[in-house]
């Protein structure tokens, strides 16, 4: 018995294997929520519940709101890799070159993938209502939201280890922001958004986990 207890690593505790079941078992949440949502998409199945929500959304719709919207959504695309790109200067006159190399795969990794995936399965846009933006490609899964999940959400983690719990939080609700610009402004049905939600989501721990391992190294 004294043998095997030498023999395990004093690392694998209690604590770690219980982080990493419930990390798997995460993953293993959000791979099957992408799953079933591309399958009814690479099938055109549709989704009951995507027109509901997007018109009810649409509804709310007023001159000033079109106009935040259209500035919001901006944090999904060119400001958001604007935003990075800063983040990723700042890290590096920290001195965290690991990090900045990090949220920059991120944010590229996770555009890579999300344009293969859209090609793959092309999903046309939304055509409900004219949309409030001009747009071109496929729908699923979103890109602005794909985009902010790398960003803000790569963000978040970093601050609620650092227990800025606060600003992680909201640095994750951007995610959420940018989403509902995206079907405000008819552009993508809320399943685009779930689907490039679970898809980044997954990226993102992918990117932490070689992150963490060349951190240890």
């Amino acid at each position: 018995m004294d043998r095997l207890h030498r023999l395990i690593k004093p690392e694998l505790s209690k604590q770690l294997v219980l982080r990493w079941f419930l990390g798997l078992a995460f993953m293993a949440g959000l791979v099957a929520i992408f799953t079933a949502l591309a399958e009814d998409v690479w099938f055109q199945e549709g989704f009951a519940w995507d027109v509901p929500i997007i018109l009810a959304i649409h509804h709310l719709s007023t001159p000033a709101l079109d106009t935040t919207m259209r500035i919001l959504t901006q944090a999904g695309g060119s400001g958001g890799i604007a935003f990075a790109a800063i983040l990723a200067i700042w890290f590096i006159w920290k001195r965290k070159i690991l990090d900045a190399a990090s949220i920059a795969i991120s944010l590229s990794g996770g555009a890579a993938l999300n344009a293969l995936l859209k090609i793959l399965l092309a999903r046309p846009r939304p055509s409900l209502f004219p949309p409030l933006v001009s747009v071109s490609g496929f729908s699923f899964p979103s890109g602005h939201v794909a985009a902010s999940v790398a960003i803000y959400g790569f963000l978040a983690v970093l601050l609620w280890r650092n227990n800025h719990r606060a600003w992680a939080v909201l640095s994750g609700a951007w995610v959420l922001v940018v989403a509902i610009s995206r079907i405000y402004l008819g552009v993508h049905y809320p399943s685009d958004a779930l689907g490039a939600m679970a898809f980044a989501t997954l990226w993102l721990m992918v990117v932490f986990a070689v992150r963490d391992w060349y951190s240890r190294q």
